[in-house]
């Protein structure tokens, strides 16, 4: 596997990790993350609060819900990146006949576990998932397992990816993606004033598009060659402690996902074009562990939630003490870990399998056609 690709393998291992992080966090401290400024309304009122419970909230982990931010801006990065290296037109059909086998049936096996061992919410809340629409809703965001909410926006924006290429081919990659940051603000700033409050549309496509179409722009800049960030890693790390920051001002709960996601191409620049450095075997064996899990981190996204809370209860609840919790969060990744190297090559490898032959069959058929855009 070329050493680019398991660089983006051990960002999805980060990725995973920090969700399973906050997911852990959730689990030992409950709904930790400040969201109620109070009469201040722009940054936090610290009187109200536990210095403990602030300094949690901007820690690596305690941010740990940017974890899906960074999925998805390297499913952008793949996706546009991996078009462009193919030369090929670009076929719906070819296109979401892959999106479909290599997310949807691995899903569809973790919905109904979930619904026959913890229940589906209801007919409404089981038709909504799998059709993957549930996260429009706040009635069924949360239901069978809260963490699907991305798995659906993550399939609604592949269904924007088309919309995409139309935008890029008249406007260029560099103005679309601003034309869509712009919708980003735009949509957030509505929301705003009218102060909703509702998950559905603080966490809807038309705000995260942008996340997923910087990843898309940086894998553009990638195939061509040409670099985003230039600086010195030192800018990387003001550009983080800044974030960090923002968690106490009415900056992070609004923009936070966009500026993280700015943060992460970044990143991601300048990981994928730094120079491999000398390491020992000790470190050569992290930075494959690191990309192991992120090879798995589907299948760990997929089931962690919501046995992992019930895990690090059992695993906390006679001694209660910060190094127990260290242990049990460790522990319970383990497992999970463990998990899911069956489950990706039980279920995520064979359905990707299936998914090819399938297509390749159908393709060979006398009466296919597809329709085709140009890039």
């Amino acid at each position: 596997m070329p050493r680019h690709l398991e660089r983006i393998n051990v960002l999805r291992g980060v990725a995973i990790m920090l969700v399973f992080s906050y997911h852990s966090l959730l689990a030992i401290f409950g709904s930790y993350e400040i969201l109620d400024f109070g009469p201040t309304w722009l940054w936090l009122d610290f009187a109200r609060f536990a210095p403990n419970r602030i300094l949690i909230s901007m820690t690596p982990w305690g941010m740990g819900a940017q974890g899906v931010t960074l999925f998805l801006v390297i499913s952008g990065f793949l996706i546009h990146w991996g078009f462009l290296k193919s030369g090929a037109t670009f076929r719906l059909s070819e296109f979401f006949s892959k999106r479909f086998w290599r997310i949807y049936p691995p899903y569809l096996v973790a919905v109904l576990v979930f619904s026959l061992s913890l229940g589906t919410g209801g007919p409404l809340s089981l038709l909504t998932h799998l059709t993957l629409t549930h996260n429009l809703t706040d009635r069924t965001f949360t239901t069978i397992n809260p963490s699907f909410w991305s798995l659906a926006l993550e399939a609604q924006l592949y269904v924007l990816y088309p919309v995409f290429l139309l935008l890029r081919r008249r406007l260029g990659i560099g103005k679309t993606t601003l034309a869509i940051g712009a919708l980003a603000v735009l949509t957030l700033a509505l929301e705003v004033i009218f102060q909703p409050r509702i998950l559905a549309v603080w966490l809807s496509p038309p705000n995260l598009w942008f996340v997923w179409a910087a990843g898309a722009y940086l894998g553009e800049q990638f195939y061509h060659g040409k670099r985003i960030f230039t600086r010195s890693p030192a800018y990387l790390v003001g550009m983080y402690v800044l974030l960090s920051l923002s968690t106490v001002t009415i900056v992070y709960p609004i923009l936070g996902r966009l500026l993280f996601s700015l943060f992460f191409i970044c990143l991601m620049d300048w990981y994928l074009h730094r120079a491999a450095p000398a390491t020992t075997a000790v470190g050569e064996a992290l930075f494959r562990l690191a990309a192991r899990v992120g090879v798995y981190s589907y299948s760990i996204y997929l089931f962690h939630q919501p046995f992992l809370y019930q895990i690090i209860h059992f695993l906390t609840s006679r001694y209660q003490h910060r190094v127990v919790d260290a242990l049990a969060i460790l522990g319970a990744f383990a497992l999970f870990f463990g998990l899911a190297h069956f489950t990706y090559h039980w279920l995520e490898v064979p359905s990707v399998r299936w998914g090819k032959t399938l297509y390749a069959r159908w393709r060979q058929a006398p009466a296919a056609t597809a329709p085709a855009l140009n890039s």
